[in-house]
């Protein structure tokens, strides 16, 4: 045993891997799914969505753990839906202190209700923790602004007073009168932001006066530049301010309002680009047919802005494009059934039975309820069935059994030895009942041997064309008197039987019907088609089936009478909608992580744009956009 295992035999090895993965297989995959459905219980929320992938990859179908993963990106939604409102009246609170306290009360209570609702989903966000604080200290500055309001009238004027004297102070570099008032304002409202700033700055005027003037000179050139829309500038000159004095409430203030400005403006130009490129592949999905990704793409694009050039018009007019493309489509599939049967009924009367063959069974697929074809196709198949009897070709899987004994056969026949080469002609017979060159030698034989009998199967050889011949099934009959000619040129009748199945074979109207009337009828029948109308062109059909009812081989108005049933068939026209099975639910979260890959990928954050495709994907795994974006984002990741 030793040995064998040290060698590794390759048989042996993926034979034992087979078992391993056979086994091991599915305990790993419940492994997983219970590793991640614990961090999913403790809001370890990346953990867990990376446990459920890895089972993805293993199992791409299972629908549990697809389901799963959903639920959670869900959740991850509502956070992060929770922690934009956050961050959204977080500013606006911020820009309202101190000039409209109660409004920025409101919104910082909106603020700190949103972090709650995102923080209690995923404690452990980086981003949440960092809030934190920040809620915090706007909770602390909304509360210092309410407890001023809340002052007596004689403080409030006394706050006013000492305020408005220190800032006048300030300006005269009278920085020691100025820090007494901050001092004074701070002993009646303790913690005061303003005064706090204040008493700050007046202390380092008082120690560091050359450090306190460049402040302000940087403070005065950022806020002319602020005033003038140059944000980037003044906010070098507002970050230089920080670098002297990290803790300056005025140069923060301004930051922040320049970084809310240039994102605002960074995300509709943004928002602008995505919108175009959804326009743009509106317009390309519509060219390409594809109707139901026409009006995803344009009512993402005015999602993103509201009445984006004619999207709203393009949008309206896909309902009537699906129209026209569906009559296309009817149409077109009309002149296939009717070219395709036409074909099948011309290659069946010149005999070409494959291809006849061929054109019925496509006109099949085309019209799968066409009566018509289906009763060709057993005719045609009829035809193809004789002539195999008739003759084994190479093709035959009986050839290599057949061809040995016609050689022989007919060797036999040349030297004389009739009775021998008969019994060759029987064992083909007996295989192949309508063989035509066994018949053929066998007639031969029968008619050096015995003449008389050669009589009795000629005869019956005849009373079978003459059967075919009533049954308006003239070349199969042709065959057989040709057969008879071909052995004896002077058989009683031969010559007029064989006239008859040729007159037949070139279309003549049945006896007892007159031909005036067929085409007297089969003119109405078209004159009644090209006027149109429901009434107009059921009249017609009726003339048509009355036609082929005594005439079942009037070619023209077989065609006619198909095309009509065919069109009566697929008279509405077909609206098919190209993607389907996704709830308005799951359409709206495919279209929401979408778009958040689409944010992602233009800030070069691939990872987190990758994160929201996989979201689409899971959702919706035929989503070729978002497959392709992943595909991209990996490659600029040199993964």
């Amino acid at each position: 045993m030793k040995s064998v295992i040290g060698k590794k035999t390759p048989g042996l090895v993926l034979i034992a891997v087979m078992m391993m993965s056979s086994v091991a297989q599915p305990q790993s995959v419940a492994e997983l799914d219970r590793r991640a459905s614990e961090f999913y219980k403790n809001k370890e929320f990346t953990r867990a969505l990376g446990e459920w992938l890895r089972i993805l990859e293993i199992e791409p179908d299972n629908e549990n753990i697809q389901k799963k993963i959903e639920v959670l990106y869900e959740e991850k939604h509502r956070k992060d839906l929770a922690y934009q409102k956050a961050r959204f009246h977080y500013r606006l609170a911020r820009q309202e202190l101190p000039v409209d306290v109660q409004k920025a009360s409101d919104d910082s209570d909106l603020a700190i209700a949103n972090f709650v609702a995102a923080y209690r989903i995923d404690p452990a966000d980086p981003d949440l923790q960092i809030m934190r604080e920040d809620m915090r200290k706007l909770q602390e500055e909304v509360r210092i602004e309410l407890a001023k309001k809340r002052l007596s009238e004689e403080l409030k004027k006394r706050y006013i007073v000492l305020m408005e004297d220190a800032a006048g102070k300030m300006k005269s570099m009278e920085f020691e009168g100025a820090l007494e008032n901050y001092r004074e304002v701070l002993e009646f409202v303790p913690n005061d932001t303003a005064a706090l700033e204040g008493l700050r700055n007046a202390e380092m005027a008082i120690s560091n006066r050359l450090k306190y003037e460049k402040i302000q000179l940087l403070l005065a050139a950022g806020i002319v530049l602020f005033g003038e829309k140059k944000y980037k500038d003044a906010r070098n000159d507002f970050e230089e301010v920080l670098s002297l004095d990290i803790k300056n409430r005025e140069a923060k203030k301004y930051i922040d309002q320049i970084d809310d400005i240039l994102e605002s403006n960074r995300n509709l130009e943004l928002t602008r680009i995505q919108a175009e490129q959804f326009y743009l592949s509106g317009i390309e999905n519509i060219r390409k047919k594809n109707f139901d990704q026409a009006a995803d793409d344009f009512e993402t694009a005015l999602s993103l802005i509201k009445n984006y050039k004619d999207a709203r018009a393009r949008l309206k007019d896909l309902d009537r494009l699906r129209k026209e493309y569906a009559e296309e489509q009817r149409l077109l599939r009309l002149r296939n059934i009717d070219r395709e049967f036409q074909n099948g009924l011309l290659a069946y009367a010149e005999g070409r039975y494959k291809e006849a063959l061929s054109h019925l069974e496509r006109t099949l697929v085309l019209d799968a309820g066409n009566e018509l074809a289906k009763k060709y196709i057993v005719m045609v198949k009829e035809a193809i069935r004789d002539i195999e009897e008739e003759v084994v070709d190479v093709d035959s899987p009986y050839y290599s059994i057949v061809n040995p004994l016609i050689i022989s056969g007919k060797q036999l026949y040349d030297r004389g030895n009739y009775i021998e080469s008969r019994r060759r002609w029987d064992e083909i017979l007996r295989l192949f009942p309508k063989n035509r060159i066994a018949l053929e030698f066998l007639l031969k034989c029968e008619l050096a041997l015995n003449p008389a009998a050669f009589q009795d199967f000629a005869r019956k050889i005849v009373d079978e064309g003459k059967e075919l011949l009533a049954g308006r099934k003239f070349t199969q009959a042709l065959s057989k008197f040709e057969l008879i000619r071909s052995i004896s040129a002077d058989y009683p009748e031969i010559k007029d039987l064989i006239g008859a199945a040729k007159r037949g074979t070139e279309r003549t109207t049945p006896a007892g019907l007159n031909p005036q009337e067929v085409e007297a009828r089969y003119a109405q029948g078209m004159e009644l088609y090209q006027r149109g109308g429901k009434d107009n062109i059921e009249a017609a059909l009726g003339n048509f089936r009355w036609i082929v009812a005594r005439d079942p081989n009037h070619t023209r108005s077989l065609i006619a009478m198909n095309r009509i049933e065919s069109q009566l068939r697929f008279g509405g026209g077909e609206v098919v909608r190209e993607r389907g099975g996704l709830t308005d639910k799951q359409k709206a979260l495919v279209r929401t992580y979408y778009y958040n890959g689409i944010n992602y990928y233009t800030n070069n954050n691939f990872d987190k744009a990758i994160e929201e495709w996989r979201k689409v994907l899971v959702i919706d795994p035929t989503h070729e956009k978002a497959r392709n974006n992943i595909r991209k984002s990996l490659v600029l990741l040199g993964r």
